[in-house]
């Protein structure tokens, strides 16, 4: 990506009170409430402080965080009274600011919650063709498509965009989720929580609960009452239960292949083919069709029983 020359803003570094330095005022505050990782925590108390936080003053003695939101609440956390910071100008044009901010921003990358909060706030300050570019920065491609596809993530319910926010959904099941109500959406929040579902596992029940929910036009803790009535209360079977949900889910979502699987092993145990011979039905089960495999040692041995294959199957 190219961009145009442009003066530098001139940086002060300095050491503030940390009571003087604060979250912006429309920050989603509750992304960084809670425990703070107890690793973090010891590396600020053994070697300090090891990077300025960038904050941007807005009164005399007034100063906001402009990155690393999660890093600024861990030196909260650990007592400190004073903290480093780089100061950007208050006069700093507003997409030079934010192009600052994704760059200086560790979490951004990979982060789409912190980067849909920093794409909605530049949106609403700058023309799109300003804001596009911030894209690049993030490593997307500069489309408007993808700018909708993060901003809409804020839409989501509470728990989901923690959730997102703290890496226990993928962005793919935050963009399925959003075509479930909020309740919905802290129900499966909650499934997935309770269950650490994560990768194919997670894609796969997300799909397959909006399916039924939108199929059937019921809440999913409707559908799903007869089967985990508190999905709060954990014990040892909680692999075997996750098993049991999901072939519940698969069943009630393609319940004519559930039926042509059962089907199926039922032949195979009426028939109980001897060893050389292999039955397979056809792909996903999409038809009826089956093929007959049989296995030989050696093309003289299939030469020698060919005339009666070929009768056979005639």
């Amino acid at each position: 990506m190219k961009h145009s020359p442009c003066p530098q803003p001139c940086f002060q570094y300095k050491v503030l009170d940390m009571q003087n330095v604060d979250y912006p005022e429309d920050f989603p505050r509750f992304l960084c409430e809670g425990p703070i990782a107890p690793t973090l925590l010891d590396q600020l108390q053994y070697f300090g402080q090891l990077r300025p936080m960038l904050v941007q003053r807005v009164t005399k003695n007034k100063y906001q965080v402009l990155s690393e939101y999660a890093y600024y609440a861990a030196l909260k956390a650990s007592g400190l009274e004073k903290i480093t910071c780089q100061i950007l100008p208050p006069f700093t044009p507003a997409a030079l600011t934010f192009s600052y901010q994704v760059l200086h921003d560790f979490s951004c990358q990979g982060n789409p919650i912190m980067q849909a909060y920093l794409l909605q706030k530049a949106h609403s300050t700058l023309p799109e063709e300003e804001v596009l570019p911030l894209l690049a920065l993030m490593g997307y491609k500069p489309h408007r498509y993808k700018l909708n596809e993060l901003t809409e993530l804020l839409l989501l319910e509470a728990s989901a965009i923690l959730a997102l926010h703290q890496g226990i959904i993928a962005q793919k099941t935050g963009k399925q989720l959003s075509r479930l109500h909020h309740e919905d959406q802290q129900y499966v929040v909650d499934l997935i929580t309770t269950y650490r579902l994560g990768g194919s596992k997670q894609q796969k029940m997300v799909e397959m609960i909006t399916e039924l929910t939108l199929r059937h036009n019921k809440p999913v803790r409707e559908l799903l009452k007869d089967w985990l009535p508190d999905t709060k209360k954990k014990n040892n079977n909680m692999p075997q239960q996750l098993q049991g949900l999901l072939q519940y889910l698969y069943e009630q979502c393609y319940p004519s292949t559930t039926d042509a699987e059962k089907n199926f092993k039922e032949l195979m145990q009426e028939l109980q083919p001897p060893e050389g011979i292999t039955i397979a039905h056809s792909p996903s089960f999409e038809d009826e069709s089956m093929e007959l495999r049989l296995r030989f040692d050696n093309a003289a041995t299939i030469k020698k029983n060919w005339e009666r294959i070929k009768k056979i199957v005639q």
